[in-house]
């Protein structure tokens, strides 16, 4: 059948083809439908082949090196590796109430660095730390004065902390932003510490000093930044001021003599008895927690013995 004649042939009303005109009709269907299948099959594989391809993990050879390389440590001795050196100076015993973040107490004002130690006196005699806490946290209901510090040190001792130190508390005026402000309970209008408060603000200042790099220069009074009479006694009397930051130098020299003397005798033993191994295993005990080893050692006895340590640490 020509071209012409297959047009004809289509434009024609199906009722007056002939039965063979119609199984052409239906052939040609039939083939057009064939055609659109496989191309929308070929289609659709080669989307899915090209989207494995584009999400298959390629192999990167410095990858695969450090995935195979087995990792060393360089070190001196084992007894070395073991030993972490932390601040010298202990964490005093501090009670943590940390102020509701609100504009007059605690603004939640983000410290960017820790340059001073700012020491204060309350100038409300006979009043407790505990007492001058809460009343910091009331300002946010009473609105009626800006005022709180980091620290409160008690007339027996005791420390609260009321704002965290990397935070404004409202203290020390233009030095909120660069310190961190210790509040101290006296009994009396001459404003002088207790033993006690005196004890618990020279491990408390020496503790901040170290844990953020300061030295005996970045202690401070209230005074200093504004030259107001705070705190009173020290600024009245220079000179125990000067005895104050001494004995604040003092401790820390004295803790850090402490560690250099029991990290020789981890590291050297007392004993002429006492081996290598025992050190490190009574060093070790003295843990209560998990201990986790993952280093390679001459040693491989004594650190597969340190693992299973571990393990049965981990069990409790």
């Amino acid at each position: 059948m020509s071209t012409q004649q297959e047009q004809e042939t289509k434009q024609r009303p199906h009722r007056e083809m002939t039965p063979y005109e119609r199984y052409l009709q239906q052939k040609r269907k039939r083939r057009t439908s064939r055609i659109i299948f496989w191309v929308i099959i070929i289609e659709a594989v080669c989307l899915i082949l090209g989207a494995i391809v584009l999400f298959l993990p390629r192999e990167d050879p410095e990858v695969e090196e450090l995935i195979h390389k087995k990792v060393r440590f360089d070190y001196e001795t084992e007894k070395a590796r073991v030993v972490t050196f932390g601040l010298a100076v202990p964490k005093p015993d501090i009670d943590v109430q940390l102020l509701s973040v609100n504009d007059w107490s605690r603004p939640g004002i983000v410290v960017n660095k820790i340059r001073k130690i700012v020491v204060h006196y309350l100038g409300n005699p006979e009043t407790s730390a505990q007492e001058n806490r809460d009343y910091f946290e009331s300002l946010k209901n009473l609105q009626d004065t800006y005022m709180s510090a980091n620290y409160v040190v008690g007339t027996d001792g005791e420390i609260i902390q009321c704002v965290p130190d990397g935070e404004v508390a409202w203290a020390s005026n233009k030095a909120n932003y660069y310190s961190i402000s210790i509040e101290n309970c006296h009994h009396d209008e001459s404003g002088k510490f207790t033993d006690a408060t005196y004890l618990s603000d020279v491990h408390l200042v020496a503790y901040l000093t170290e844990k953020y790099d300061l030295e005996r220069d970045d202690i401070i009074r209230h005074y200093d930044v504004t030259g107001k009479d705070c705190p009173k006694w020290y600024v009245e009397h220079p000179d125990e001021w000067e005895q104050f930051k001494d004995d604040v130098m003092t401790y820390r020299e004295e803790c850090r003599s402490i560690q250099r003397h029991m990290v020789d005798e981890l590291l050297h033993g007392e004993t002429e008895n006492e081996t290598e191994k025992d050190v490190l295993r009574e060093y070790l005990d003295s843990f209560k927690e998990e201990t986790v080893v993952e280093m390679e050692t001459s040693d491989q006895d004594l650190w597969e013995d340190l693992k299973k340590r571990a393990e049965r640490y981990g069990d409790h």
